[in-house]
């Protein structure tokens, strides 16, 4: 087996190709870019397009390098950025016209049918990995016979696949229990369910001794549901284990179950990074899910930083650009992380196919049903589309969240 990761910034073979950008802050860094021709539908854009990730010639060098492949097996993230998904297929068949392709990931997971017609793959797989033996019997014409409904406990990473890497990024719980109304993760992964602690202790363990990394980031969507049974004893056993790493949570905790055993667990064990999903003020809190709540955010701040975390370490999620959200939503929901004293990350929304919000909006007439997933790149959406913020007001408030004004102006 053979892994081509274009997205490892530390792969060493990438030096061979391209002057390697240097690290930032726990192992992080830029992409390697290079500008390309804008396609048509995004003509009205007034950005440069880029490709990011490993050169093209750094691809086409590792491919080159296997001999006689039986398939290729290609992952997929953001569904806007499914153009870069059909490149790296074209680049494969260049090199292996007869190559079987399937494609996986969260791409071919929400938009199924367009994959099929628009990704080059021959097959695009798009159920969960509980049911990935069927497709490797019809593939290999071998059984497969494992039952792999558990393979969220049963399989680590594979990072043995690498040579070198940066940080480490595991999941310790999968799903969620929370319905929130522009999210798709309970549908993709079902019911929320959380790994052995002592697997996962086992496994931390064993990659931070072989990369010899300082940083490992827990990707969880949801990691502080039961904490009692879950989160913190996990921490407990992180604190024993001490082993010399700082961790990260940068994926959006829930404020409202933090509680002052839990700050002090997380600060115990060397979190560095907190991240607090907010998302809005407002209306909207309730009409989205009631995850939270403005005071939720504000007593989860006080009770990190009365363990001792800065209000650099943490840090809240604010959408804008939100259905129904108003400009003074997203001021009131800055000026409550300014009073709570952390700091702000202010990400713009994207519509998701199958979620209540994808389903009032196209049922509205507000958002085109068969819109490309390419035009819902959260940085066009504001572009073009009109029933929500247009660019300069999302400028506006990017502004006033980074502190490089004190006001909303006019």
């Amino acid at each position: 087996m053979t892994l081509i990761d274009l997205l490892n910034r530390h792969d060493p073979k990438i030096a061979s190709f391209v002057k390697p950008k240097p690290d930032k802050q726990y192992g992080t860094g830029k992409f390697h870019a290079v500008e390309i021709p804008k396609p048509p539908q995004l003509s009205f854009v007034p950005r440069k397009y880029k490709r990011y990730g490993a050169p093209e010639e750094f691809f086409i060098h590792e491919l080159k390098g296997i001999e006689k492949p039986d398939a290729f097996f290609v992952t997929s993230s953001m569904t806007y950025w499914w153009p870069g998904v059909r490149q790296t297929i074209e680049v494969i068949k260049r090199v292996f016209p007869n190559a079987l392709v399937v494609l996986g990931g969260v791409y071919a997971r929400i938009y199924p049918d367009h994959a099929r017609l628009h990704s080059g793959a021959n097959i695009v797989y798009s159920a969960d990995l509980s049911q990935l033996n069927a497709l490797l019997s019809d593939l290999f014409g071998e059984s497969f016979d494992d039952d792999l409904s558990d393979w969220f406990e049963r399989f680590d990473p594979a990072y043995e696949l690498y040579d070198r890497l940066g940080y480490l990024v595991f999941f310790t719980s999968l799903g969620c229990v929370y319905n929130c109304s522009y999210c798709l993760t309970p549908k993709l992964y079902g019911k929320w369910v959380y790994r052995d602690h002592e697997r996962i202790l086992r496994m931390i363990r064993k990659y931070v001794h072989t990369f010899n990394v300082k940083d490992v980031v827990f990707f969880d969507d949801a990691a502080l549901i039961d904490k009692e049974n879950h989160f913190k004893p996990l921490l407990r056993k992180l604190i024993r284990a001490n082993l010399g790493v700082r961790y990260h949570l940068p994926n959006g905790i829930h404020a409202r179950l933090i509680d002052e055993e839990l700050a002090w667990l997380l600060k115990q064990a060397n979190f560095v990074t907190i991240k607090l999903g907010y998302e809005t003020s407002g209306p909207l809190q309730n009409k989205t899910g009631g995850k939270v709540q403005d005071e939720d955010i504000l007593r989860a701040a006080q009770m990190l930083r009365s363990v001792g975390f800065t209000s650099s370490e943490i840090q809240a999620y604010i959408m804008v650009n939100m259905p129904g959200q108003t400009e003074q939503d997203v001021m009131n929901a800055i000026e409550t992380c300014r009073k709570a004293g952390i700091s702000i990350s202010l990400n713009e929304y994207t519509p998701i196919p199958n979620t209540k919000d994808w389903l009032e909006l196209t049922s509205a007439g507000m958002l085109p049903a068969d819109v490309d997933p390419f035009l819902l790149n959260n940085t066009v959406l504001p572009y073009w589309w009109k029933a929500g913020m247009d660019v300069a007001t999302v400028q506006r408030l990017k502004d006033l969240a980074h502190g490089r004004t004190s006001t909303l102006r006019s």
